[in-house]
């Protein structure tokens, strides 16, 4: 089967440092499988790219990441990605993973900016979509081209129209 992507949080299995965790050693060991997964369904080297969540991780194992390599880290509550993506280097690529509440859209986009904010993983909504945009075109400071004012968005389909599931249904624009 392919792979698509993968997310890996960190474990607390073997120590090293203040946290109690090996990182480094744990980033290394899901590589080398991703790696594997990608020569096995033939894909191009590079093609896969590791997000790593950082969900109630604190900043220091997120640096112990980011001094491992890791550069795209995903988080699942906008207040805490504003206040990681301040704290931690610039050049890392954050993912918002998960639902995103309409009303968080546009301070999401504004505090955490371009292209830091590389992707917002989850929107099921057309009126989160048009929010994220409207963010987007209304972004200050933007530093880079007009051209590449852009947010990527992962669409989440509800294709088994169950009114139970979020998401777009197909087809609505």
């Amino acid at each position: 089967s392919a792979l698509a992507g993968a997310r890996v949080a960190s474990s607390a299995s073997a120590a090293s440092g203040t946290t109690g965790v090996d990182v480094a050693a744990n980033l290394a060991e899901v590589r080398t499988k991703i790696a594997g997964k990608v020569s096995e369904c033939n894909r191009p080297e590079g093609s896969v790219r590791l997000v790593a969540v950082s969900k109630t991780k604190p900043v220091e194992l997120l640096m112990d990441a980011y001094n491992a390599g890791q550069r795209s880290f995903g988080e699942n509550y906008a207040q805490e990605l504003v206040s990681k993506a301040a704290e931690l280097p610039p050049d890392i690529s954050w993912h918002f993973i998960g639902p995103l509440q309409s009303n968080k859209a546009a301070p999401l986009v504004k505090n955490v900016g371009l292209p830091k904010l590389a992707c917002v993983e989850t929107v099921a909504t057309m009126k989160l979509a048009n929010k994220l945009n409207n963010a987007v075109e209304n972004l200050e400071n933007y530093e880079g081209s007009e051209d590449d004012k852009k947010l990527g968005i992962y669409l989440q389909v509800n294709t088994s129209g169950e009114e139970s599931k979020s998401g777009l249904a197909p087809g609505e624009e």
